[in-house]
């Protein structure tokens, strides 16, 4: 297994995307840190189904857009095997609207989220983890390079912390230590059941279908593999060929 012997702080990890991410990293042999918000029993889940296949996973919970929580979550992980590998940022996602319509407490509550958890954790983690081939992974989304209406603030988050995430990745390359963001496209998650835009996503891509959490997972699984040792910096569109061009949509359409 690629990943035995590391360990690995997954932050919103008790659904979706990041649930997918654990099961994989715990998969090729992390040991795991299971983050939830507020949900310990949805976190518990996922850590209780990790350890059925044979795997290690704790659980931790905190409000990331609090205070110093980013920071205080990365250091509460590392105590627990007194070693940190992998660090993947993955709790994201705000709410959306027209710039206009957005007060304060709301856009400064979406950068806490995206942007601000983002940097404290890499902080943190440069600070303590020992481990000459460290990984970290943003978890981004395409909001962050698409424009669209109402994602203004959202995406100005995502954009913010794949900046962050070129400029560390060259603090911490010395180091051995490699920093990169993965955007997924739409996603086949909770967060987007039961509404109905996301049937007309298929066509707008190469491969004509919704991506799935677990396409996800493998990509940032090979990030935090040795594999991926000589990719830093970068931002993987994991998007399965999106286009959203007018002019690429209408020829898909005919």
């Amino acid at each position: 297994m690629r990943l035995a012997g590391r360990t690995a702080l997954v932050t919103g990890s008790s659904r979706g995307i990041g649930a997918a991410i654990a099961s994989r990293l715990a998969a090729d042999g992390a040991k795991l840190v299971v983050h939830a918000r507020a949900d310990r029993e949805r976190a518990e889940a996922v850590a209780a189904d990790i350890r059925a296949g044979g795997g290690t996973a704790d659980v931790l919970l905190g409000d990331i857009t609090e205070g110093e929580t980013a920071t205080g979550l990365v250091r509460d992980a590392f105590a627990i095997h007194e070693a940190l590998d992998i660090l993947v940022c993955n709790a994201g996602g705000g709410k959306g609207g027209l710039i206009t319509d957005q007060p304060v407490d709301v856009i400064d509550s979406v950068l806490a989220l995206n942007l601000r958890s983002t940097i404290l954790a890499t902080a943190e983690f440069a600070r303590l983890t020992k481990s000459d081939q460290g990984r970290v992974v943003f978890i981004s989304s395409g909001m962050a390079t698409h424009p669209a209406p109402g994602v203004a603030v959202g995406a100005a988050s995502k954009a913010g912390a794949e900046a962050f995430m070129r400029s560390v990745a060259q603090e911490l390359g010395p180091r051995g230590i490699t920093c990169n963001s993965v955007a997924p496209g739409c996603t086949r998650t909770e967060m987007i059941a039961g509404q109905t835009w996301p049937d007309q996503v298929p066509p707008w891509t190469a491969l004509r279908r919704l991506g799935e959490p677990e396409d996800i997972a493998d990509v940032v699984a090979f990030l935090a593999s040795d594999e991926a040792r000589w990719l830093t910096g970068l931002t993987i569109a994991a998007n399965g060929g999106l286009v959203t061009t007018a002019a690429n949509i209408l020829a898909r359409a005919k």
